[in-house]
């Protein structure tokens, strides 16, 4: 189980907000790409829902999908510490 703050909460929803965005994007650039689209934003989806709530159950892969995500802004940093981000990466690997 996951367990946020909500600091944490809304930082990831910021993220998952992005990368919903992104993928919209790419489908409509390349829709030869659309399975791997579709299942990619299906994980988003689960996790918009999931992260309602300060505790979460999450599977693998959506773990997967939040560390990759995590780990490239915490590479460019726009406007929050690493330090939430840091600590929702050791919460991910608990």
């Amino acid at each position: 189980m996951l367990h946020l703050t909500l600091e944490e909460m809304n930082m990831l929803s910021e993220q998952l907000e992005k990368e919903k965005a992104r993928l919209h994007q790419q489908y409509s650039q390349q829709p030869i790409e659309q399975s791997n689209a579709d299942q990619q934003l299906h994980i988003v989806s689960q996790l918009q829902k999931k992260l309602k709530d300060l505790k979460a159950n999450v599977t693998e892969e959506e773990k997967e999908m939040l560390t990759c995500l995590l780990q490239d802004e915490i590479e460019q940093i726009h406007g929050h510490s690493p330090g939430v981000y840091e600590s929702i990466l050791n919460k991910l690997n608990q």
